[in-house]
């Protein structure tokens, strides 16, 4: 879609390392597919959210916060140190800022404000505010 239709792709993901991990997948290609990554990836592709600063910012509930435990603290601190992430420091100051909150959130928390909140209000906000996105 992005090389052949020229649409932008943008990343919605949870705010977990397992959705930082697939963002790094789709931006870079897997390392477990090395030989597809370079025609599979899209080195264009921005992530929007959710952020971990996201709770603050969207004035959430305690109810969306999903306890951090062992597995995804260390998962956490790997990614951290692949060479994606690594030096990047919006990236390094979004993961720190989940291990420090010690939860992580679904997309899904969004509509805890209420139902339509996600795509009336996050997105559309996320996309006109360039600067919030991690690269």
């Amino acid at each position: 879609m992005h090389e052949e239709l020229k649409l932008q792709v943008y990343c919605l993901l949870d705010n977990d390392p397992w959705g930082y991990y697939i963002y790094s997948v789709i931006k870079q290609g897997s390392i477990n597919l090395a030989y597809e990554s370079r025609r599979m990836a899209v080195p264009a592709a921005k992530f929007i959210g959710v952020s971990s600063f996201d709770y603050e910012r969207c004035g959430l509930n305690d109810d969306v916060k999903i306890s951090l435990d062992d597995k995804d603290a260390k998962r956490a601190k790997q990614i951290l140190a692949y060479p994606w992430f690594k030096g990047k420091k919006p990236w390094e100051k979004e993961i720190r800022k989940m291990i420090s909150n010690g939860f992580k959130m679904e997309v899904e928390a969004m509509i805890n404000k209420r139902l339509t909140y996600l795509t009336e209000e996050y997105v559309p906000a996320k996309l006109k505010n360039k600067k919030e996105w991690l690269d």
